[in-house]
């Protein structure tokens, strides 16, 4: 009953979440009095008075403007600039509750101005995070997610402990919510470390919620061990210093590690403590979760009895609450019990009568669940046919979740680029403005010369020459900066290597001009999509100087082998792209083998600490096995090569995998290869090719 278990647990995680967001959100910004001195100046009795308010405000929600503004007042510019913007951040925050974004947008443009070019890493830490929870709160996930990377810059000078404590919890949910829970654990370990140079009355507190959101990333990642570990410290350290509020999430979410480890009997214990703490802090949401959790527990192991005396609780506790989600996920196990009983008929109503709340609620992901048990209860009825067909159900909606997020993903990433590559354009426009502006200077200046002729006509001659010389270097110096201007939009600053936008601006002159490679063409292009090996850990082994060196000089060796007519290009990272011209699939093994061999033959040098580095690669022919670029372009031929490289990845790295032939008509493979290169193997639709690197070094 694995199934019917991790349903419901799923259910009481969401849940937890919901009920501790609003904790943590007020932890992050409680006041953190420093054990040690501090360098960064600070206003300690308006500090102090922030610190009292934000109590106040834990205390009693209602807590109004009138208190804020009154400190507020008592701020001017010879307040230290720390303590204006942590008040002015609280007014932001105070707005966007009130629900005038644009006022909490303009007071958070002002704290950024005061903070820019001030050198108060605090200070500027604070105003770009504030601009996070503001985009957080509008739903604008993906500009908070670009504005994180310049807070971890600032985040990397700031010194005082509330600061940190606030900017790392801050950037750990948005890190988590974009599933990077190894990043979310990274900036959650820190902000533990800022705690723990405090020491005052809610130091203990703030360790607790902190143990709490590692405990549940650890979760994410099936850390189960730590997870465990950090939640049973947790529970520990909550009873000895008396901080008992979440004690029955804390046992809720130790019950649910435990039943992922199978440590059922310590699983049973744990929803028993939880049950009776959320009794104790009469919290029924989280004891209707517990007997609904003990209900499938015993399912699971086969103890029906006690499972249907634990979900009668469970149904009279949810009816209570009129909660009609866990009422029907209730009646739904019952069901699974009367089918494992013997009573089908009425057991298998009872589950298709959830299976069709589940259906009408549109909740997709309970949906793919409560089909996985039905199928199950169908195969202990008999019912084979039925069970297939709950199965095949069950697999299209995993496939069309599946397809959701990486659509999901795919978009938020193209943003992503859309907005730094509008960024980049502002810029550009912005240093165009200007030299036009010098251009109308130059003119002015032409003009002064002309009046001064009919003024002083004896000094005519020499000021003409001199102011000629001027504008004839002005305008030189134009056209030098519009000339770098457009190398540098088309160039990767750190490498000197082509960038994105110029493989693109090829690729569309080549549609222009018609020069794609025809499907009679006995001649081709090719792709070869390269990614650097473990460079992760290369960058949190020997630092993110070390991991541009690695660039620096692998873009070296590669342009070494790199012809004229060819276009080597640093994709993104650490990803390499070789666009080559009239090439065959034996030409592209040759040159995969060479990038290979040029890559890992020597070690890299930085500071005297020698790297090993290897690269795994995907190479294809364009046009791909004679299928017409109007039917399949670049960008869909390169993601077949982005397929196989990762192909490579899971089959050991440092070796390039090709995709060379198609056995079967394009129209008939179409879907499977933009999606599934492993399944197109498996019905030898395709065939591929793996050139093995030589041992690094």
């Amino acid at each position: 009953m694995t199934q019917t278990i991790a349903m419901g647990f799923r259910t009481w995680q969401a849940l937890l979440r919901s009920l501790t967001v609003a904790g943590l959100m007020l932890c992050a910004m409680l006041p953190v009095t420093a054990a040690m001195a501090q360098t960064t100046p600070v206003d300690e009795t308006l500090e102090q008075a922030l610190n009292n308010y934000l109590n106040d405000l834990q205390i009693e929600e209602s807590v109004g403007r009138e208190q804020l503004e009154a400190i507020l007042a008592q701020v001017d510019e010879t307040t230290p600039l720390s303590t204006r913007i942590r008040a002015l951040s609280y007014l932001a925050l105070v707005h966007q509750y009130d629900g005038d974004e644009a006022a909490a947008f303009a007071v958070n443009e002002r704290m950024l101005a005061m903070t820019e070019g001030s050198g108060n890493a605090d200070a500027e830490a604070e105003a770009i995070a504030n601009r996070i929870e503001l985009l957080q709160a509008q739903g604008k996930q993906a500009e908070a997610y670009l504005v994180v990377s310049d807070a971890e810059i600032a985040l990397a000078q700031a010194q005082l402990p509330r600061v940190r404590f606030y900017v790392h919890n801050l950037i750990s949910r948005i890190y988590a919510d974009w599933g990077k829970y190894s990043d979310a654990l990274e900036h959650l370990i820190s902000a533990l470390e800022a705690v723990n140079e405090t020491n005052d009355d809610r130091t203990e507190l703030r360790r607790q919620y902190l143990a709490y959101a590692i405990a549940q990333i650890q979760t994410d990642l099936a850390q189960w061990d730590d997870a465990l570990e950090t939640t049973t410290k947790a529970i520990t350290d909550a009873q000895q210093f008396g901080l008992l509020e979440n004690v029955p999430d804390l046992y809720l979410l130790k019950s649910y590690i435990e039943v992922s480890l199978e440590n059922y009997s310590e699983a049973d214990a744990s929803m028993q403590l939880a049950m009776q703490w959320a009794e104790r802090s009469d919290r029924p949401q989280i004891k209707l979760i517990s007997l609904n959790n003990l209900g499938d527990l015993y399912i699971r192991t086969n103890d029906l009895d006690r499972a249907e005396s634990y979900l009668n609780r469970a149904l009279e506790q949810a009816l209570a609450l009129d909660d009609e989600r866990t009422e029907q996920m209730v009646r739904f196990n019952l069901g699974f019990i009367d089918v494992k009983q013997g009573n089908t008929d009425s057991g298998l109503t009872l589950m298709r009568e959830g299976l069709e709340y589940f259906r009408a609620a549109g909740r997709k992901s309970d949906l793919e669940q409560i089909l996985g048990e039905i199928a199950e209860a169908y195969e202990v009825a008999g019912q084979y046919r039925q069970q297939a067909e709950a199965l095949q159900e069950q697999q299209a909606i995993s496939k069309e979740l599946w397809q959701l997020e990486q659509q999901r993903n795919v978009t938020e990433l193209q943003n992503l680029y859309d907005n730094k590559d509008k960024e980049q354009q502002i810029k550009i426009l912005e240093q165009q403005n200007t030299l036009k502006q010098r251009v109308i200077e130059v003119n002015e200046q032409r003009q002064i010369i002309g009046l001064l002729l009919v003024i002083v006509v004896i000094f005519a001659g020499v000021f003409l020459w001199l102011m000629y010389r001027a504008a004839r270097r002005a305008n030189l110096r134009l056209k030098e900066a519009n000339s770098q201007l457009a190398f540098q939009s088309l160039r990767d600053p750190l490498t000197g290597l082509w960038n994105r936008r110029a493989l693109q601006q090829d690729m569309e002159k080549r549609e222009q001009h018609g020069d794609r490679r025809q499907q009679d063409q006995q001649q081709t292009d090719g792709l070869i999509l390269l990614d650097i090996d473990f460079f992760k850990r290369i960058n949190d082994k020997h630092g993110h100087a070390a991991g541009d060196t690695v660039l620096i000089e692998i873009s070296k060796r590669l342009q070494t082998i790199c012809r004229e007519t060819d276009k080597l290009i640093r994709w993104g990272g650490e990803e390499f792209l070789f666009y080559l011209r009239d090439v065959d699939n034996d030409r592209m093994k040759i040159l995969t083998a060479r990038i290979l061999d040029v890559i890992a033959r020597e070690p890299i040098m930085h500071e005297g600490k020698v790297i090993e580095v290897t690269t795994t690669a995907g190479f294809i022919c364009l046009p791909f096995a004679g299928v017409d670029e109007t039917l399949m372009d670049w960008e869909k031929v390169l993601q077949l090569a982005d397929m196989a490289l990762y192909t490579g990845k899971a089959h050991g790295r440092n070796r390039g995998v090709g995709i060379t032939e198609l056995h079967v008509p394009y129209n008939e493979a179409r879907e499977v290869l933009e999606t599934d290169l492993s399944a197109a193997l498996e019905k030898g639709w395709v065939t591929m090719v793996t050139i093995e690197g030589q041992d690094s070094g």
